[in-house]
């Protein structure tokens, strides 16, 4: 019955994440972004993933922390090479789409990008890192590499966190995310410590949305 439960509830949260994102390709609204709809966005992520990933655990094994990787060991090394892995990207990334002249607008994120000062830009980049590395890292990757191995575990977590980001419907914030996913993937892999990932994600985000 738990195991029904905890399944039920990580079905619950995927048809809620993927439904919402798929929403927004086919329903064509224009909404003002402003700083209430962003808070309000972070509790709805911190509901749908977080939580689901904290019960998740719960019920099938009976604790939660040790399940989800938030680990003391290393945590330092893991953020000091997750912040390192994130920036090494982001130089790469732009490196290379500066050399073929790739330029994309991205209407989402320039929205955004008018609502959110520093202290915001740091709260949303922590909340997501938290959010979603606990769940497609922690509990998606984690969990399926323990049964199918690391590089298909890389692969289905990488497009799951890919899709996550349908609602900015653009080429470059799916493809960017696959690619970073599996970054973030072999993060959690190599040192056991979601804080890895985390640190990379938050440095990623932080950055990214200082310079909108």
């Amino acid at each position: 019955m738990r195991k029904f439960a905890a399944y039920l509830i990580l079905a619950l949260s995927l048809l809620t994440i993927y439904g919402s994102a798929a929403l927004t390709l086919v329903v064509k609204q224009e909404y003002e972004i402003n700083a209430q709809i962003i808070v309000y966005s972070m509790i709805v992520n911190f509901m749908v993933m977080f939580v689901p990933a904290v019960l998740f655990v719960l019920l099938m094994y009976g604790e939660v922390w040790k399940k989800l990787y938030y680990r003391k060991e290393k945590a330092l090394k893991s953020m000091i090479y997750g912040v390192l892995a994130a920036i090494a990207f982001m130089l790469i990334t732009a490196v290379i789409l500066y050399g073929i002249g790739y330029k994309e607008e991205n209407p989402l994120a320039e929205e955004i990008g008018k609502s959110i000062n520093i202290p915001l830009a740091f709260a949303i980049s922590i909340m997501a890192a938290i959010n979603e590395e606990t769940f497609f890292r922690s509990l998606i990757h984690m969990h399926l590499e323990n049964k199918i191995g690391f590089i298909p575990a890389s692969l289905i977590s990488s497009f799951l966190f890919a899709m996550a980001h349908l609602e900015y419907q653009t080429f470059l914030q799916i493809i960017m995310p696959f690619i970073f996913g599996m970054i973030l993937a072999f993060l959690i892999h190599k040192f056991h410590n979601v804080i890895a990932p985390m640190a990379a994600h938050f440095i990623y985000n932080f950055i990214a949305l200082s310079m909108l």
